[in-house]
């Protein structure tokens, strides 16, 4: 079970796909080397009503499976990237931005100065909800955020990693302690556009971590969407 945790692929959502003709384009180009797929459009507290959020994505999902009906697609979910701020936790409804069927949720960490204590902690009091959160692209973080990453893993937080951080021997090895030590529970294209190199560096993360962690890596992912309704 090959599992594409982390993509944009919903049309005219955010600034990843721009047309329902360039979605069916990243369902081809996704083709067969993909067994499921997350559409994890973003979500920015300070910006969306999570109301008007949802319906945009109904409407978009729909679309892209109506013209996707003949070519074969990917078992397909809808969830979101959600933009972590403080208080987030009691955001109205905040639970229906986890991946449909489940208590899973995809976090995207701010791009701030540093992480303050009530951040940290807003991740903590999601997860007191029964929220099973899931760090985006913690690739991005661990340089200038180890500590705040460390600690929110050491709080029952998983770990997503972007393919295009393992394509790289170096960008490897600075993220084998999270592979190794069981973190990572979720493997992303982060497909945006119609991307062929982000793609080649998906369906080559068995070879490039090894078929045993990959394996274990994707059983994880399975667990996540336990439950979870496909499109």
């Amino acid at each position: 079970m090959i599992i594409d945790f982390h993509s944009h692929i919903l049309p005219r959502v955010d600034h990843g796909s721009m047309s329902i003709e360039e979605s069916v384009s990243q369902i081809r180009l996704i083709g067969k080397r993909t067994d499921r797929i997350v559409a994890t459009s973003h979500f920015y507290p300070n910006t969306h009503n999570p109301d008007e959020f949802i319906s945009r994505v109904d409407r978009a999902a729909e679309a892209l499976k109506s013209a996707t009906a003949e070519i074969g697609a990917p078992e397909m979910y809808i969830g979101a990237e959600v933009l972590l701020c403080e208080a987030l936790d009691r955001l109205e409804g905040v639970e229906r931005l986890c991946i449909r069927g489940t208590r899973c949720m995809l976090i995207e960490m701010p791009n701030v100065g540093a992480w303050s204590e009530r951040l940290i902690s807003t991740v903590e009091s999601l997860m007191d909800k029964d929220i099973t959160v899931v760090l985006a692209h913690i690739d991005r973080y661990i340089k200038a955020y180890e500590d705040g990453v460390d600690r929110m893993l050491a709080m029952g937080a998983k770990a997503q990693i972007n393919a295009s951080s393992l394509a790289s021997f170096l960008s490897r090895r600075r993220l084998e302690p999270y592979l190794e030590s069981g973190a990572v529970w979720a493997l992303g294209s982060d497909l945006h556009r119609i991307d062929e190199g982000a793609y080649r560096d998906f369906a080559s993360l068995e070879r490039k971590i090894g078929k045993e962690l990959y394996s274990d890596i994707m059983k994880k992912s399975e667990r996540l969407l336990e439950g979870a309704i496909i499109l």
